[in-house]
Formats: C-alpha cells, structure tokens, sequence
C-alpha cells in the first residue's frame, strides 16, 4: 500500500508531466512538509526522475531521516546553492522549475550563479494542497475537537467583569492542555464595540452585561489546523442583536447550502454576500466568506467576490459571514465545511444560534 506521501508524489509528477516539467524545486516550508513529513525550518525537495531528494543542513540531519520515508536526503556541506547544484548534476537537471511565488530575487540570483537554469511556476503543490487526503481529514478533525471541547470549558468563564485577554489567553492554555501544540493563530475576543472590528486585537476592557462576545480561535493537530468562530450575548440577547445573529446565520446557511464541486468559489460568495445585502447591511460586510485551512490557517481556495477558484471535491474551507456595525458591535459565525460528493459536510459542531450567557 502506498503512503500518504508516495501517493502526494506522485499526484504532483501527474501535474509536472502534464505541464512539461521535468524538475520542479519546493521550497516553501508547508509545501516540503506534505510532501516529505519533514517539519524542520530549512529544507527543499527536489522532484526528478529519482527518489524526492530533501536538502537541509547538519542541524536537521538526525530528524529528517526520522520524519521522511521514501526519501534521499542531502545534507548541504556549504551552503544551499552549493548542494542543489550538486543534487541537480546527480539527476541531471538541465532545466529546473520553481513555484514562482516563493523565491526572492536575491535567491534565483545565487542559484543562477551555480548555473543552474530555473525557470518560474504556478505553485502546483498547493494546488495539490487544496484537497484533502483522509490522513489530513483525521488531523483536522482532531484539532476541531480541541478547540471545541476547550471552548465549552471556557464558557463558565465568560461573565461580566472578564477581561477579553485574559478569556484568550485561558482558551490558548486549554487548547494546550488538550494536546494542540500551539494556537492556530492570536486568539480573538472582542467584547461589546470592539465586535465591530473583524480582526480585532484582545485588550484588556472587561466585558459587561448585555455585551456580545466574538470569539475566533482554532487549535492545531499534527501541523493541521481548524478556525471556528462563534457570537454570544452576555444575558439576555435584545431584539437587534437576535435579528443580526439571525441575518449572518441565514446568510451562512445559504452559502453552505450552495456548495457542491462544480461551483465556482465565487458563487458561494455571492450566497452570503447577498442575502446580507438584501437586509440593508451589504456595507457592513466587507471580507471574503472564507478560505481554505489546512497545514495553514489561511490557503486555497478562496472563497471571496475575485475568486477564481472552483469548489472541488474533497477541499476544507471556512464559511464565515459577518456584519459589523461601527459604534455597536459585531456577529460572525464561522464554521469548516469538507465538499462531498454532492454537497458539502460541516465538521464544526458547536451550537450556531444565539446563546444568551447567564450573567453572573
């Protein structure tokens, strides 16, 4: 039976074969990783006609033969530019391909100087990267459950006289406890007016009663991460505040409902964007509806108005509507969906209505 990482391979030779590469360099560090398993800080592979060969250097030597199976290892004795060009004399490289995306020009220069011909590419390996495979679905579920199960813990906290950063600071460290080896990303808690802000910064203002609460957090599992975002109400929600949960929740459904492989990312946009919009706070929508997650928080596809990405089977993206009232406050609700055969699945599981918190 193949390995997760022999079949990635050989999806990405499938790629390079149609397009005519006979060589391709990958170096950005997520990339490397689902291609070798090698989690180290600097590494690159080198596709070719051979095994994937990974070069790193002497610090990383005892860990990448313990992360990597399958795979040649070259451990650089100079530099990097010194052991590619090695690498590529060994597999007879004339012409070797790059994702364009993720060399600088001062670093094309210093390969270019070993006589290397590099020539630029799309970035096929996140193209790869954007349908899961069943190992990558199993992590991502795992780290669900951590934030989740921390989140519920976290609710007994949540009350008047709390400070936003200390309730992030709380969910990090029971995200921790569950196993996460860190936050997917600075936790977010925005309280009352801060609410108005999508990516608001935690500050120290205590929350009061009567407040809705945003709460962006994701855990990690196995280098995978989630992103799940829920709105609350300290006591007893008003009739604004219920009527614009109610409108992000309806403009969320609509665009979960619309997913299928086929549509266009840009079209499950629209679903949310405008079902807002009819309601009259089409100006209080200003960010995409959602983007894909995986070995990063935020990667394909994109789920946006300028998307050209197509919903695929099999891909892992975020569904995150808001509206976001200046001088009032703000609701997001976000959630993971996994594109099915037909539809889509939502991974996320904790509650989506409004819950109006008992007030202390």
């Amino acid at each position: 039976m193949k390995t997760p990482g022999k079949v990635r391979i050989d999806r990405l030779r499938q790629l390079m074969n149609a397009d005519g590469l006979e060589a391709l360099l990958v170096t950005k560090r997520e990339n490397v990783r689902y291609l070798t398993g090698f989690t180290g800080s600097a590494g690159a592979v080198l596709i070719a006609s051979g095994r994937p060969l990974l070069i790193t250097d002497f610090r990383y030597k005892l860990q990448a033969h313990r992360e990597t199976s399958g795979t040649a290892i070259l451990i650089q004795k100079t530099d990097f530019t010194a052991a590619l060009r090695e690498a590529a004399g060994r597999e007879g490289v004339d012409v070797l391909w790059f994702d364009e995306s993720s060399l600088t020009m001062e670093g094309l220069k210093k390969l270019r100087k070993q006589g290397l011909t590099l020539k630029g590419h799309r970035d096929l390996v996140s193209e790869l990267r954007q349908r899961k495979d069943r190992q990558e679905l199993a992590s991502i579920r795992k780290a669900i459950s951590r934030a989740e199960e921390s989140f519920r813990e976290l609710k007994r906290y949540i009350r008047p006289g709390a400070r936003e950063h200390g309730l992030a600071l709380m969910l990090e460290v029971l995200m921790r406890e569950k196993g996460a080896r860190k936050a997917a990303f600075d936790t977010i808690v925005a309280s009352g007016r801060n609410g108005a802000m999508p990516h608001a910064a935690v500050t120290d203002r205590r929350i009061k009663k009567g407040d809705l609460v945003t709460i962006d957090f994701g855990a990690e599992a196995d280098g995978y991460f989630c992103d799940i975002t829920r709105t609350i109400c300290i006591g007893q929600p008003t009739t604004r505040q219920r009527e614009i949960h109610a409108l992000v929740l309806k403009a969320q459904a609509a665009a979960i409902q619309s997913v299928r492989p086929g549509a266009s990312c840009k079209s499950v946009d629209a679903e949310a964007r405008d079902t807002i919009k009819k309601a009259g706070r089409g100006n209080n929508f200003g960010h995409g509806t959602g983007h894909g997650i995986g070995l990063m928080v935020h990667e394909g596809p994109s789920i946006s108005p300028l998307s050209r990405d197509q919903v695929e089977q099999d891909m892992i993206f975020t569904v995150e509507p808001g509206v976001y009232i200046p001088g009032w406050g703000g609701v997001r609700i976000e959630d993971m969906v996994l594109v099915t055969e037909k539809s889509a699945k939502v991974l996320t599981t904790l509650p989506r209505e409004l819950e109006g918190l008992k007030s202390l």
